[in-house]
């Protein structure tokens, strides 16, 4: 209900767990990795935290467990790509691969006893990827949101302040190239900046979700960094 005041904290919880757990019932044999389902295990783990819903973290855990809290499989670092969209095994530093590590680190953190499985693959790729002198990574928005959580979150787990210095490059990166200074807003990629690409009526092209993506980055990544 809302009648010029925000809606009581239980209603909310209600509308949440009704959603979520018809989800859950009728995806019970979960999926891979990839960032359509990992983002919603983004939203899950968070549900899991605001509830303290077992089964929400139980479902997460499955999911993980299912895809051996691995991204993209692929084992030969010369073959690892993510300069353009890509599925296969090789697509192992595209973001849209990589973003399922923020969930398997979230419920790595919620143990008592720390088992290094559920993240030694997010360490073994993003351990390699800010080794390299590469900075454009997070070469579309979504990108943004996939990856930058993730280094945020290893750095509270490692304490390596280069995730922290290369994260801060690959979004220099990013605003580079694609973002706008004029409306404050972000471009999906390189291939849309103005006035190289227009709407049809000539205007600048933005995508609405696209900008949601780095505004939820943004809240996840301030809220993990350092105080300083």
């Amino acid at each position: 209900r809302l009648t010029g005041s925000l809606p009581l904290k239980n209603e909310v919880r209600a509308v949440l767990d009704k959603v979520n757990i018809h989800w859950q019932s009728t995806h019970p044999t979960h999926g891979d990795h990839f960032w359509n389902r990992a983002v919603y295990h983004i939203g899950n783990m968070e549900a899991y935290a605001a509830t303290g819903m077992q089964q929400y973290r139980d479902f997460s855990t499955a999911w993980a467990t299912k895809n051996n809290w691995c991204g993209a499989t692929g084992t030969d670092k010369s073959k690892w790509k993510y300069a353009n969209y890509g599925e296969g095994a090789d697509y192992v530093l595209f973001g849209d691969h990589q973003v399922c590590f923020q969930t398997y680190i979230d419920l790595y953190n919620l143990d008592e006893v720390k088992d290094e499985t559920k993240i030694a693959r997010a360490l073994e790729v993003m351990d390699y990827e800010i080794s390299t002198s590469n900075v454009d990574y997070l070469w579309w928005v979504d990108g943004l949101f996939m990856v930058m959580p993730i280094m945020t979150k290893l750095y509270h787990i490692t304490g390596n302040q280069t995730y922290l210095d290369k994260m801060y490059l690959y979004w220099q990166y990013a605003n580079s190239t694609m973002y706008d200074n004029e409306t404050g807003l972000y471009f999906r990629d390189a291939k849309y900046v103005y006035p190289a690409h227009t709407t049809n009526a000539g205007k600048k092209d933005f995508w609405a979700r696209g900008d949601g993506w780095i505004f939820a980055c943004f809240a996840k990544v301030l809220a993990d960094l350092p105080a300083t």
